[in-house]
């Protein structure tokens, strides 16, 4: 089902849902208002921000902190 991104403001295609691991409360606004070409330029962000701060995903801390980098990102309301 086609969206209109909060990113880009293209109409596109909402990301595979596998793709998403957040909450299940960010991952609805994710998969509601992101299109999949978005999400992409994401994939590549994030793998930067793990980089940068040293990120531990056994922290739970850690997990938020790239839920909300995430979010600010793709410009979706946290």
């Amino acid at each position: 089902m086609p969206l209109t991104c909060v990113r880009c403001g293209k109409t596109g295609e909402a990301p595979p849902a596998h793709r998403v691991p957040f909450t299940p409360e960010a991952k609805a606004k994710v998969l509601g208002s992101v299109c999949s070409s978005c999400w992409t330029e994401w994939e590549d962000m994030e793998v930067k921000v793990i980089n940068e701060y040293r990120l531990n995903f056994l922290d739970p801390e850690h997990r938020a902190m790239l839920q909300r980098a995430c979010l600010e990102f793709l410009n979706v309301p946290a």
